[in-house]
């Protein structure tokens, strides 16, 4: 019998955190069935809360601290530790375009991923460092795509309308197209213990709060490559042959 075909996964995002906000329920879903699970973390958030609650850190201290956070979550959900790309936080917007995009085209050639996701035109907060690496993962992707032996999808992270309304998200229309909603009900209470981990993070704190909601108990994304009609009803996962 012939080993079973490996499934390789490349999230790629901006700060510690990032991923796990976004995406952690698709990580530990996709970990648990067996696909190879990698993040590209492009700075180490030095310039993010200094602590919360009864947990103070000092600012030379924080990269370190927020690194650390990220290498437990990352354990947690059954990925490969990060790959740090050592910019500096609130900088990706001025980084050399082309160098970050070699960067993280250089990932992709390393680990051979069939499905990369990362974040949308406006990086659904509209942090300008989600937006720089946005533009370079997709310069990345379509530049990794053209000798990958086998054809690469790449996915956004979406929003359906109602809930980009809710929290006066003024996002691209590309970040409410949902080609795909992922189930993670199961494993939601690894996400949220996954952002209780980030415990440097107020905001961390503050949205396993808010994702504790049924409303939550899903994860969405727009297919960007190959594109969809746009008649196409949302998939239940990132992967037809892999079990939702």
């Amino acid at each position: 019998m012939s080993p079973p075909a490996r499934r390789c996964l490349l999230a790629v995002f901006a700060h510690p955190d990032d991923e796990t906000s976004a995406v952690a329920g698709t990580l530990i879903h996709y970990a648990r069935a067996g696909v190879d699970m990698y993040v590209v973390t492009a700075t180490r958030g030095e310039r993010g809360d200094l602590g919360t609650g009864d947990v103070p850190i000092a600012r030379r201290d924080l990269p370190a601290v927020r690194e650390a956070e990220l290498r437990a979550v990352l354990a947690l959900y059954g990925a490969h530790p990060p790959i740090l790309l050592d910019y500096r936080d609130q900088e990706l917007s001025t980084a050399d375009f082309e160098t970050l995009t070699h960067d993280v085209w250089r990932v992709m050639v390393s680990v051979r991923p069939e499905v990369v996701i990362t974040f949308g035109p406006t990086g659904i907060s509209g942090h300008e460092d989600h937006k720089a690496i946005h533009r370079a993962a997709t310069a990345a992707f379509h530049r990794y795509r053209s000798t990958a032996v086998v054809a690469p999808r790449l996915y956004y992270v979406a929003l359906p309308p109602a809930v980009a309304a809710q929290f006066a998200f003024r996002v691209h229309p590309s970040e409410m197209t949902l080609s795909v909603c992922l189930d993670i009900a199961a494993v939601k209470p690894l996400k949220l213990q996954g952002l209780r981990l980030y415990r440097s993070q107020r905001d961390a704190q503050e949205l396993a709060v808010l994702f504790a909601s049924e409303q939550f108990n899903y994860e969405w994304f727009y297919q960007v490559y190959p594109v969809l009609p746009p008649t196409a009803s949302p998939a239940r996962g990132l992967w037809p042959e892999v079990a939702p």
